[in-house]
């Protein structure tokens, strides 16, 4: 059983392991800096490029509002966070159990309303 159990998942102005224990919150704390694990510099750079490409999805002029990614990019990202995750678990090794908790990004659907009046714009409910 490993030691650390950490969750991966990208959350706004962070970047993506969270402790899940209480081994790996008493070692690294909540929010884990990447530069304190057992990483490449490589690595740790792709997270970061990761991690600034997932704050492009918000929409800065109001976060509730849809994102300005169209479904391609969702799966561009998707795929890409799934590939580092399985570099960052084979790269910590047995020591530590990082579980995906990374929900797969989507388009808005109401993205293509939001374009058309973002001043006017309100969700449907």
């Amino acid at each position: 059983m490993a030691t650390y159990r950490m969750r991966y998942f990208f959350d706004f102005g962070c970047q993506c392991l969270w402790s899940a224990n209480e081994a790996a919150n008493e070692r690294f704390g909540y929010a884990i800096e990447m530069s304190q694990l057992p990483l490449p510099k490589l690595t740790v750079d792709r997270v970061n490029e990761v991690a600034d490409w997932y704050m492009k999805s918000l929409n800065c002029a109001y976060a509730p509002d849809p994102g300005p990614w169209r479904q391609p990019e969702c799966d561009r990202f998707n795929e890409i966070a799934r590939e580092l995750l399985d570099e960052i678990r084979k790269e910590l090794g047995p020591d530590f159990e990082v579980v995906n908790e990374q929900v797969p990004m989507v388009e808005d659907p109401d993205l293509d309303a939001y374009l058309a009046d973002p001043k006017g714009f309100r969700r449907k409910t």
